[in-house]
């Protein structure tokens, strides 16, 4: 991954994104780690998100991913 351009500048952003369920209760496994999985790669095609780097354990999800915040305010 490169530097991408907008109108009037050039960027490479890189965001790292940590998530956990409530009181981190271990409940990301079997078929619910799989279909989180699932949900996480189709909102992020979705969103024109590229993932570079992620991790799922039974507690929390890393995720490393480039390119624009998709709900920044400007879109230009």
């Amino acid at each position: 991954m490169g530097y991408s351009t907008g109108c009037h500048t050039t960027f490479h952003h890189r965001y790292h994104l940590v998530w956990a369920p409530k009181y981190r209760f271990k409940v990301l496994h079997g078929d619910v780690r799989l279909r989180v999985r699932e949900i996480i790669r189709q909102v992020c095609a979705e969103m024109g998100v590229t993932i570079i780097n992620g991790a799922l354990s039974c507690d929390h999800v890393h995720m490393l991913w480039d390119g624009r915040l998709p709900f920044s305010g400007h879109h230009g």
